[in-house]
């Protein structure tokens, strides 16, 4: 929407104008302050001043062309530990919408929304909405982490009762996998004690680890209950 002014160079002047397009005279509104324009119109003026004739007609048309609403994606942005499929939708009926995957500005040269988009590595969505009788829309950014967990860890020997004390050892499938390892139970952190070398479990006891390695969300807890007669 825009506020509009109308002045006149003589000085004295009264201006009349209309705002339908009709021609303005001395019958009209008189112009005693700005002008709310918040939708497509057409302003007329005139002037009349003693001394004068009445001024020319002048003509001021003006479109506004609100932008379109700005669209909008599901799942919202985040960091997720799996593939996640993602919708545009936008509010203004009979919108189209174009994105880029790659992080650059969409416009309507872009890839053209038509279904959901499946984003199974770390990238930024960014989408416009595009209909007639609006402004192309503000752009919608969309940045999306994803961080698979790591492999669950394995133990050797598996779980199981034994005749005499086990020597467990720990591995994990990921590379460079760093593991953490309870003895009592409990669920293992970051803080719990570092796997470094077999386990000698001499007693009943129950073994659970978890794999941290960068570029990768925690692994899942896996667990190992011996028992020793």
């Amino acid at each position: 929407a825009q506020t509009v002014t109308i002045a006149d160079a003589t000085t004295g002047a009264t201006i009349y104008y209309t705002n339908n397009g009709a021609t303005p005279t001395t019958s009209s509104t008189k112009y005693t302050g700005a002008i709310k324009v918040s939708a497509s119109e057409t302003i007329k003026a005139i002037a009349v001043a003693t001394g004068y004739s009445n001024s020319a007609v002048a003509t001021s048309v003006y479109t506004i062309t609100v932008p379109a609403a700005t669209p909008t994606f599901t799942p919202a942005a985040g960091t997720y530990t799996s593939a996640q499929t993602v919708t545009i939708a936008d509010a203004t009926t009979g919108a189209t919408i174009y994105y880029t995957i790659n992080g650059t500005a969409p416009t309507t040269s872009s890839t053209k929304y038509t279904g959901a988009i499946k984003v199974s590595a770390t990238e930024t969505l960014k989408a416009i909405a595009v209909a007639t009788g609006y402004a192309n829309s503000a752009v919608a950014t969309a940045a999306y982490t994803i961080t698979p967990p790591a492999a669950t860890p394995t133990f050797s020997p598996a779980a199981g009762t034994y005749t005499s004390a086990q020597t467990v050892t720990i591995a994990d499938a990921t590379t460079g996998a760093a593991i953490y390892y309870t003895t009592n139970g409990t669920t293992p952190t970051t803080s719990s004690t570092k796997y470094t070398a077999a386990i000698k479990v001499s007693a009943p006891e129950t073994l659970e680890a978890i794999a941290v390695a960068t570029g990768y969300s925690q692994s899942a807890v896996a667990k190992a209950a011996y028992t020793t007669n």
